[in-house]
């Protein structure tokens, strides 16, 4: 029994420590920090509590802005939870779930997105509140993804009210998400911001959560200003700084300085309002907040802009695109990273099959002669096949090389350059001096808003479905293409006039209508057109004005008309010749020419 005894006391004592270090990362980070570290000295702390203490010092060093220290903690829970398969499901479950986000929040998503689709896997295998809770983890940051880096609040909403539902069946109260449900809401302006922030900041303070009761005070603080409230706001966002750093909560501490430069700038104070967000910047210097730069990047340009310093808002936006796209690149060198050290261990693979391979060749104890005359002969008849397999694979790659580099990924339409390869392949048109080749400009109206408020993925859906009904309202002889952006381009041969704009009205009417750009929320989206033929002048079969290139310039000219309009279409038809005008007097200037009876102008309906 004293045996027992005495085993059991320090197992009991890691556990204590490591309920005290949970309870203190986010009220006192730096005293979390100095207890884990205290605790991970113990060579012989057992694996369990390790990973548990790890994942305290993790979320404690990232709250304090040790943001490669708590990239390598992450790392490290990732690999121990790998070294030690016998470990419960519901325990593993947890760790993933919190290296994952403490790798998010340090700006790693590549990374955090890999773990947050092995913690589903596991989930889905697991079932049971643990596999829930799990769900609701990766919900809240897929949505704050989706917020922080897609710029797609919408799709962000959909994902926390997805988590929000579960932890409400599961009995389950969050305050962090609460909190980023507000911080979404107020992006989308949505009214109930407020009411959910209040939410979040009587929970925080009945779970203790002093981080994000602070968080949220700051938050209220700027739309009481938005209302006019300013004494009020001021003093929630002054209150939140002071705790924050006491905490010290360096994040947070930022975005809340970005609102009081928000709630300065309303009040009339810009000076202030300006030096405050500067002092932001500052603060997050050499960090890789990425979602508290650009608040306080865009606080710096709200207060430039009322002070009227054109320049100098010019500047701020540059930096803040650059910021976006650094972050960007940062993702992208990530995946690079990732692929070329899957690469790497391949070819070590390979290495060591080839090395048992050889080891297995010379450990034979054959007869050395008979060995190699029937080694050889077996090798040139393996060369052999090798060859005409290796040619065959290389005539498919090959030729699948070309398809693909004529297709346009995602719409799976011919690309420009293969378009461009039809277009100079086709044939003169027919004899009668009424008939010509007509080609149509098609661009999607108002795309540009598609991609701001709903995301990117929402306008590449547009394209793909757009794309699909382009190919079913076109005749087979048709040439069909992606032009460029959200322009498509299609190539009718020998048509005349009615027919021509019998076509542009078609395509018109086939390509409006409703898109699903959010499950369960269809919009109305429409198209203009524009078209002009080729040869353009009826009377001229060579040089520039009979050659696709100059209709197509033509077309441009007669879609830029339509989209004035917009849900429209508009041509140029050329009669005999130009006229007085030489054909580069005609492009310049096709109302002139429509006005001196040199061409025809067309629209509808």
């Amino acid at each position: 029994m004293a045996s027992t005894g005495a085993a059991e006391a320090p197992a009991q004592t890691a556990e204590a420590a490591v309920e005290r270090c949970l309870a203190l990362r986010r009220r006192e980070p730096q005293t979390a920090i100095a207890l884990a570290d205290g605790v991970l000295a113990d060579p012989d702390l057992a694996i369990e509590p390790r990973i548990k203490m790890l994942t305290c010092l993790g979320d404690a060093t990232r709250i304090v802005g040790q943001i490669a220290r708590a990239i390598d903690v992450a790392n490290e829970v990732q690999a121990l939870v790998d070294t030690h398969p016998d470990l419960p499901p519901a325990f593993v479950l947890r760790a993933l779930s919190h290296a994952g986000a403490t790798l998010h929040s340090a700006g790693r998503t590549y990374q955090a997105e890999q773990l947050y689709a092995r913690v589903n896997e596991i989930a889905a295998r697991q079932g049971g509140n643990d596999a829930i809770v799990s769900q609701i983890v990766t919900l809240i940051n897929i949505g704050l993804i989706h917020a922080d880096y897609l710029d797609s609040p919408e799709v962000a909403d959909e994902h926390y009210r997805r988590a929000l539902a579960l932890a409400e069946g599961i009995g389950r109260q969050d305050a962090t998400l609460l909190y980023n449900l507000a911080i979404n809401q107020i992006r989308m302006g949505r009214p109930e911001a407020l009411d959910t922030l209040l939410r979040a900041e009587r929970l925080a303070e009945e779970t203790n959560n002093v981080l994000i009761g602070a968080r949220v005070r700051a938050a209220r603080g700027g739309i009481l200003a938005e209302r006019g409230r300013i004494a009020e706001a001021r003093d929630l966002v002054q209150e939140a700084l002071a705790t924050q750093h006491a905490l010290p909560d360096p994040e947070g501490e930022a975005a809340s300085r970005a609102v009081l430069s928000a709630v300065q700038r309303l009040s009339g104070d810009k000076m202030a309002a300006l030096r405050t967000a500067e002092e932001a910047l500052q603060a997050l210097e050499g960090t890789s907040s990425q979602k508290e730069k650009v608040q306080a990047l865009e606080a710096k340009i709200a207060a430039e802009s009322a002070l009227g310093r054109t320049d100098e808002v010019l500047a701020s936006t540059r930096r803040l695109h650059a910021l976006q796209m650094n972050a960007l690149k940062e993702q992208r060198l990530e995946i690079l990273a990732d692929l070329q050290a899957r690469l790497q261990d391949a070819s070590a693979n390979r290495e060591l099959e080839r090395l048992r391979h050889q080891s297995e060749i010379q450990s034979l104890s054959l007869d050395k002669a008979r060995l190699t005359r029937n080694f050889t002969i077996a090798m040139l008849s393996l060369l052999a096949i090798a060859a005409i397999a290796f040619g065959l694979m290389q005539y498919r790659r090959h030729r699948l090389l070309r398809e693909l580099s004529a297709i346009d990924p995602l719409t799976g339409l011919p690309n420009r350059r293969t378009a461009t390869s039809q277009l100079n392949a086709l044939s003169a048109p027919g004899g009668r001096s009424d008939v010509r080749h007509v080609l149509f400009l098609i661009d999607i109206d108002h795309f540009k808003r598609i991609n701001d408020n709903y995301g990117h993925h929402a306008g590449d859906g547009v394209l793909a479905d757009l794309s699909s009904r382009l190919k079913a309202a076109c005749r087979p002889s048709d040439i069909v293409a992606r032009w460029g952006g959200e322009e498509f381009l299609v190539a009718c041969a020998d048509l005349n006039r009615d027919q021509a704009a019998a076509v542009a009205e078609r395509l018109r009417q086939a390509l409006a209508g409703d898109f699903e750009l959010l499950p369960g929320q269809p919009r109305m989206l429409t198209v203009s057109v524009g078209f002009a033929p080729f040869p353009f002048f009826s009377g001229i079969r060579s040089g520039e004005a009979a050659a696709w290139p100059y209709a197509i310039r033509l077309a441009d000219r007669a879609l830029y008309a339509a989209k004035i309009r917009r849900n429209a279409w508009a041509g140029f038809w050329g009669g005999q010749d130009a006229g007085e005008d030489t054909p580069d007097q005609v492009l310049e200037s096709p109302g002139s020419a429509v006005i001196a009876g040199t061409i025809t102008g067309l629209a509808g309906p």
